[in-house]
């Protein structure tokens, strides 16, 4: 009976501990695995904030005349593109807006811009197939 009780008593200080051990955390304490909601909405901020600067780079690479001369005289509608470009969404939108940061960022010699409107076509075209 002694013994019974011996271990009885040693696996219920045994478990205590155990429970002790897995219970070392505060109730009140923030884990470092769990995602807050300022941090899951900030990063729904950032998402937003970077598909309107991609979008604002396509429309401001739509509008620019040189543009929309070449994009005239192929027979591509330039008011289609731009409304097809505003519901871009996912690796198109972020494809086409790679396309237009680049293009944007590098207009300045008659070669750049013959380059670029080329690009811009393929990318225009790219933009109405997709969101067609």
């Amino acid at each position: 009976m002694i013994t019974f009780r011996k271990m009885t008593l040693a696996l219920l200080a045994a478990a205590l501990i155990c429970v002790g051990i897995a219970g070392t955390g505060r109730a009140g304490e923030q884990r470092a695995d769990v995602i807050g909601e300022v941090d899951i909405q900030a990063q729904i901020d950032r998402q937003v904030n970077n598909e309107t600067a991609d979008r604002q780079a396509i429309q401001e690479l739509l509008r620019r005349p040189e543009v929309r001369r070449i994009a005239g005289s192929v027979g591509l509608d330039i008011e289609r593109a731009t409304a097809a470009a505003a519901v871009l969404s996912g690796p198109e939108l972020k494809d086409v807006a790679a396309r237009a940061h680049e293009i944007n960022a590098g207009i300045g010699g008659r070669e750049t811009v013959t380059i670029a409107v080329t690009t811009l076509i393929i990318i225009a075209l790219l933009i109405i197939i997709l969101a067609g």
